[in-house]
């Protein structure tokens, strides 16, 4: 294969549908019945399909953040699914809405060897009461990959969790080093909550000749005013992936990789005025039928004699 894409989808607070039995709903959401959930299943099924058509292929790894339960993995890939062939990864986090982050993977393409999921502590054996950060060990083209996906708290209430997301990165980034120097191939992909210019991201990919990092490519679409969301009118790229160099030259496959922000038509507002907005589910209590208040994001790797 000339390429492989990998994907990062926030699918913004997507729980099965409200229980009728249940007096209180699942939190965050506001009559989520199944005509809507099914809708949404419909949507972000439409949106592999659109990959597939516009790019040849499916992501061989897609990251998802904001899954409420294994039941909607079930349903994503179930009957005439583009991905209806794929495995899933997914463990419930310790966290305060009840959404987790998920991988969903091709077997044909990548043999896992192991997954887990991390916890971590702010002090003390102390968990951090926030989304937990998946880990998944590969063989990919002969060479041991390991992907990571992870939601990071959120700037809400002020940034009220900063530190929280400041002590997730700092002890991730000492666990990918790790790996890098033993010469493991890495994918750290998600939401951040903060964009690819950020210290503590940008700590990831440092390098100083002896500790290796992981390449961002998502900074240069930063810079370059390409966002993945939308905080009020500020438009923020939250949603990124990263790479280590030996990810993108297993036995010479592959020569160069790019980031993308995948953003047809059809996942932006209708509203001309406001169309560059992706089309989200709900603003606010007000549903507006959408597939996600962000974007997707894509690495592809490509080879360079192709």
């Amino acid at each position: 294969m000339d390429s492989e894409l990998m994907m990062f989808y926030n699918v913004e607070n997507f729980f099965p549908p409200d229980d009728p039995s249940q007096a209180t709903p699942l939190p965050g959401l506001y009559h989520w019945d199944d005509y809507k959930y099914r809708l949404k299943v419909r949507k972000i099924t439409r949106v592999f399909q659109s990959i597939q058509e516009d790019y040849r292929q499916l992501p061989c790894v897609i990251g998802l953040a904001e899954i409420g339960a294994g039941s909607v993995l079930q349903d994503l890939t179930a009957g005439e699914s583009p991905i209806s062939h794929y495995r899933t990864l997914y463990r419930p986090s310790p966290d305060a809405r009840g959404l987790s982050v998920a991988l969903l993977f091709d077997p044909a393409r990548l043999h896992l060897h192991t997954f887990r999921t991390l916890q971590f502590c702010e002090q003390e054996d102390i968990a951090v009461s926030t989304r937990d950060v998946l880990h998944a060990e590969f063989m990919f083209h002969l060479q041991k990959l390991h992907v990571f996906v992870l939601h990071l708290p959120s700037q809400r209430d002020r940034d009220a969790k900063r530190m929280q997301r400041l002590q997730i990165l700092e002890q991730l980034d000492q666990t990918v080093k790790s790996l890098l120097t033993h010469g493991d191939a890495v994918i750290v992909m998600g939401d951040f909550n903060d964009n690819p210019d950020a210290e503590a991201i940008f700590n990831l990919s440092a390098t100083d000749g002896s500790r290796p990092g992981l390449k961002n490519p998502f900074l240069e679409l930063f810079s370059a005013k390409q966002f993945s969301s939308y905080h009020g009118k500020k438009g923020v790229c939250f949603d990124q992936i990263l790479y280590s160099d030996n990810t993108v030259v297993p036995l010479q496959a592959f020569g160069f990789a790019h980031g993308i922000i995948y953003r047809p038509a059809m996942l932006c507002a209708r509203d001309q005025k406001n169309s560059q907005y992706p089309s989200r589910t709900y603003s606010g209590s007000r549903y507006m039928g959408g597939y996600s208040d962000h974007f997707p994001v894509l690495l592809e790797l490509r080879n360079s004699q192709k």
